[in-house]
């Protein structure tokens, strides 16, 4: 019977990047967990977070398919192997938190231009 890979396991890597211990990136191998990127130069931060997608049969909790990974980048799922040595860890609150920023501050809306706070301060309410 195969079992899905635990949270824990899953998000270990994260855990050990959130705390400052500098794990190792290694291209095209993506690990899940919360984190940032700009995808332009100059642009605002984007949110963010690699999962694990999965198909669990309900009463026997085995897996009834192959666990893949999935970055969703900016609201649009996508490959996580195409932004993964681009990517800050943040953790789960900044992750949030960052998305309620993007709902507020207009500047932040369009993730494919550059933001100069300098031109276009932003205005808190």
């Amino acid at each position: 019977m195969r079992q899905p890979s635990p949270a824990a396991e899953l998000y270990a890597w994260h855990r050990a990047a959130v705390a400052g211990e500098a794990p190792p990136i290694h291209d095209g191998l993506p690990e899940c967990g919360w984190f940032k990127r700009r995808l332009v130069k100059g642009g605002p931060w984007v949110p963010v977070r690699i999962f694990v997608r999965r198909e669990i049969e309900m009463d026997t909790g085995e897996l009834l398919g192959p666990e893949i990974l999935v970055a969703d980048v900016d609201g649009k799922l996508d490959d996580p192997a195409r932004h993964w040595t681009y990517l800050t860890p943040i953790t789960r609150s900044d992750y949030e938190a960052l998305l309620y920023r993007q709902s507020i501050v207009p500047g932040m809306a369009d993730s494919q231009k550059p933001l100069d706070l300098t031109k276009e301060p932003i205005r808190w309410m």
